[in-house]
């Protein structure tokens, strides 16, 4: 019995995994504004899915401040139980980073940049 749950959870964080995969590899994320902001993903050295968000001048209205959102998935229990979290990076100015990480044990479902 133990050994199907490992299985079954082994085999839902290669899906998840290879999911996250395919948005890393996606063309980063484009909000509109004077500004052009965009969001990008990695792994940092722990495994944890980060992202962040910058903006360079472009055309049209004027952007005052934006962030980074990321979508986190986490695998709890004993019947894996899938726990999806949104995190939001601070609001920043146009020609900052704004920058946030998920927890250990996640996986990347998605990103965004945010802009006000």
């Amino acid at each position: 019995m133990r050994w199907g749950k490992k299985l079954a959870s082994g085999t839902l964080a290669v899906m998840l995994g290879a999911a996250g995969t395919g948005l890393l590899a996606a063309a980063p994320a484009q909000a509109a504004g004077k500004y052009a902001c965009k969001a990008y993903a990695s792994m940092d050295k722990l495994g944890r899915p980060t992202a962040y968000s910058t903006c360079k001048s472009g055309g049209g209205k004027a952007v005052k401040q934006h962030r980074v959102v990321i979508k986190c998935d986490q695998v709890q229990g004993a019947r894996e139980h899938v726990m999806t979290w949104t995190l939001h990076g601070p609001w920043v100015g146009p020609g900052q980073k704004s920058h946030v990480r998920c927890g250990t044990k996640n996986f990347l479902r998605g990103f965004s940049a945010q802009t006000r």
